[in-house]
């Protein structure tokens, strides 16, 4: 089976490499779907600048300038494909929609790396300062911000799920019911999961989502694509072989991938 890569940062967001740095890698991985998914953050409807880890606003039409120049002029066994990373902040539909709704898209991603204006991802030492109770108050908000970024319909896939458990602090207390929430309205807005590799390099030493959360998607028909979540081009790939043995073990038969916003399912063959 041809993997298909669609979680990857360039140099156009906090990437070390260039897009087309990533093609060789690509190939010599396996892979035959590549796709781009550099940060787009705007933190409010008047803003014109990003922060210096994102796609630079100015910069969003040569960002797809170039990436259509690579589908152009990429080999013929390896199909180049447009996405972005949108990072949800709260009620921050209205000015994100439009661009997601971009016809130049193939995919969006939509991730939660925000809990109010804390980032819950840059540091470890943000999580070693809160209390028992914070922990939890902070992991329930993250799942409701989570929801409300679903529920807003302007992304096709849910990025790193439970990404709050980066640095490997988890809540006290049961969160079953803001998950079943969220997974709820992932599956009534015909959302797809990315299983994302890069939790095995962090911290948490665990994959995105879990493998229970996983188990609930496939309940619930929610399909899943893999992901490295690459800002280096080595990683393109980054343990696909071992996410998929995750998938199949849950259950999972096919994977999603996706072209001018249509999703369809390839069989996962081990």
């Amino acid at each position: 089976m041809k993997w298909a890569s669609y979680h990857n940062h360039t140099t156009f967001s906090d990437g070390a490499e260039a897009p087309r740095d990533f093609l060789a890698f690509a190939e010599a991985a396996g892979v035959g779907h590549l796709g781009f998914a550099d940060h787009y953050y705007k933190a409010s409807p008047e803003a014109t600048t990003a922060p210096d880890w994102a796609l630079q606003l100015d910069a969003v039409e040569i960002y797809f300038d170039t990436i259509a120049e690579l589908k152009a002029t990429a080999p013929a066994t390896l199909e180049i494909v447009t996405g972005l990373e949108f990072d949800w902040l709260d009620h921050s539909a209205a000015w994100l929609a439009p661009v997601a709704a971009d016809p130049r898209l193939d995919y969006t991603i939509g991730s939660v790396h925000f809990v109010g204006s804390d980032s819950i991802d840059l540091t470890r030492t943000y999580w070693e300062k809160l209390s028992t109770d914070e922990i939890n108050a902070v992991t329930r908000r993250y799942w409701k911000t989570v929801c409300e970024m679903v529920s807003s319909q302007c992304f096709d896939i849910a990025g790193h799920l439970d990404l709050v458990k980066k640095f490997d602090f988890y809540p006290t207390e049961d969160m079953s019911d803001v998950i079943a929430e969220t997974l709820d309205a992932i599956a009534d807005t015909h959302m797809t999961v990315e299983l994302n590799t890069a939790g095995w390099r962090k911290d948490c030493r665990a994959c995105y989502p879990t493998e229970a959360i996983l188990r609930e998607c496939l309940r619930r028909d929610i399909p899943v694509t893999l992901s490295s979540d690459a800002h280096q081009a080595h990683l393109v790939a980054a343990d696909f072989d071992r996410g998929a043995d995750l998938l199949a073990r849950v259950g999972y038969t096919h994977i999603a991938q996706f072209r001018q916003r249509e999703r369809f399912l390839v069989p996962l063959v081990r």
